[in-house]
C-alpha cells in the first residue's frame, strides 16, 4: 500500500528561527514508516544536505507575490499539476501569515486537504488561509487568541530533538567563564520586548561574584524593530557591570545551554510558545521565565523553573536569587525540566499530529 505523501512548504531551507526548526525536528520525528514527507522550499539553503542525509525528499518550489489575476491563475495550476505529478495527499505549510497561495487553489482543485501550521497569533486571516482545511497551533494560547475566520483549529506543542541537546559540550573556556562561575544564559532577539533590559536590572540587584550573565542573540535592525538594540547601546548599558557578556549570535546553542547553570526567557511580548523554554529543559537547565503568551503551558512553576508576571523585574530578580544561592535546587529542577520535556514535547505530540493526518486522509478516501 502507498503510504501518504505529507508534502510540507517551508519558509526558508537556511533560517534557523523558531518555525524552521520545528519544522526539521518534526520531519525527523515523523514516523516514515507510515508517511513519506516531501518538502518544498522557496531556495536553496544549508538544511538541503541534511535532509539528503535522512532520506527526505525536497523539491525547490520558489513562491510567488500577485499583482496580476492570470499569472496567479497560472501558478495554481502549476501547483495542482505538482501535486498530481508527485502524488501528494496532504499539504502542511508551516506557517500562517500568508494572504494568498496558490498552492493553497492548486490542492483544494484536487481535493487535497491542507493544513496551515500556527506559529504566531493569527489576527488578520486572508482569504486563502480561510480555505485551509485546518489550522494547527503550537499552543492552546495560539489556538484561543488568533482570529481563525471559522477554520477549524487543533493544538501541536513544538517538539525537541533530544540527541542535539545530548551531544552539546561545555565551551566555558571559550566563552571566559570559570567551572566555578554560575552562568545565567539568555538566547533570543536582543531586544527590549524579549526582556533583555530586564535580565540587565535584575543582575544589579544579585550580589553574587561569581554570577555571569550571558546574552546571546542578533541585534536586529533598529529601522525595522525599534526596540532593538545596537552593539553599542547594548554594550553602554551592561558596561556597568563586568559579569554581563554580550556573545553575539551563536549556531550552537546547545553548548551555551551545557554552559549555562540558569536559561532565562523574560519576554513582555505574548510568546506563542517559546522553543527556548523546552530546550532548556532538553539541557537539564532550570528556566526562569515571564507568564506570558503559551510560556505556562511548557513552564510548571516552581518544579521545572520559575514563571513571574510580565516585566516584573523584582519577582524576575527574587527568583534567579533562589537559584543562584542553591546548587541543589538548580539540579533538582534542571532533571525535572528534562524529564517533562521527554513526556510532553518530543514524541507525544507528533503522534498526535500524526492521528490527525490519518483523520483527514480518511475522510478524503
Amino acid at each position: 500500500m502507498k503510504k501518504p505523501i505529507i508534502a510540507y512548504m517551508a519558509t526558508s531551507a537556511g533560517d534557523w528561527g523558531g518555525a524552521s526548526r520545528s519544522l526539521f525536528v518534526l520531519l525527523k520525528s515523523i514516523d516514515r514508516t507510515r508517511f513519506e514527507p516531501l518538502v518544498l522550499f522557496p531556495s536553496e539553503g544549508p538544511i538541503l544536505d541534511v535532509l539528503t542525509r535522512m532520506g527526505i525528499r525536497y523539491l525547490i518550489w520558489p513562491q510567488h507575490h500577485y499583482t496580476n489575476p492570470l499569472t496567479y491563475l497560472g501558478d495554481i495550476i502549476r501547483a495542482a499539476k505538482l501535486f498530481r505529478r508527485e502524488r501528494v495527499d496532504l499539504l502542511h505549510i508551516n506557517y500562517g501569515g500568508f494572504w494568498r497561495m496558490a498552492e493553497v487553489e492548486g490542492a483544494r482543485l484536487l481535493g487535497i486537504p491542507v493544513f496551515t501550521h500556527l506559529r504566531l497569533v493569527s489576527e488578520q486571516p486572508g482569504p486563502s488561509f480561510r480555505r485551509c482545511t485546518l489550522a494547527i497551533a503550537n499552543s492552546r494560547f495560539t489556538a484561543q487568541t488568533s482570529n481563525l475566520g471559522g477554520v477549524p483549529v487543533a493544538v501541536m506543542h513544538n517538539i525537541v530533538d533530544l540527541d542535539r541537546y545530548d551531544a552539546a559540550v561545555d565551551i566555558r573556556d571559550e566563552l571566559g567563564v570559570g567551572p566555578d562561575d554560575i552562568v545565567i544564559s539568555f538566547a533570543g532577539q536582543v531586544r527590549r520586548n524579549k526582556g533583555v533590559d530586564l535580565l540587565i536590572d535584575a543582575a544589579a540587584t544579585i550580589p553574587e561574584p561569581r554570577a555571569r550573565f550571558l546574552i546571546v542573540g542578533e541585534c536586529r535592525d533598529k529601522n525595522r524593530f525599534p526596540d532593538s538594540y545596537t552593539p553599542e547601546s547594548l554594550a553602554a548599558d551592561i558596561a556597568h557591570d563586568p559579569r554581563i557578556r554580550y556573545v553575539g549570535y551563536r549556531s550552537d546553542i546547545q553548548n551555551i545551554y551545557r554552559s549555562s547553570d540558569i536559561v532565562v526567557m523574560p519576554s513582555r511580548w505574548d510568546e506563542p510558545f517559546g522553543l527556548i523554554n523546552i530546550e532548556a529543559g532538553a539541557s537539564r537547565r532550570p528556566i526562569v521565565a515571564s507568564a506570558v503568551g503559551g510560556i505556562p503551558e511548557i513552564v510548571v512553576h516552581g518544579e521545572t523553573g520559575f514563571l513571574f508576571e510580565r516585566g516584573d523585574v523584582t519577582g524576575f530578580a527574587t527568583h534567579l536569587r533562589q537559584l543562584v544561592d542553591n546548587k541543589e535546587l538548580r539540579t533538582k529542577m534542571g532533571e525535572a525540566g528534562r524529564l517533562h520535556v521527554e513526556r510532553n514535547f518530543t514524541t507525544q505530540p507528533v503522534r498526535v499530529l500524526e492521528a490527525i493526518y490519518d483523520q483527514a486522509l480518511e475522510r478524503t478516501r
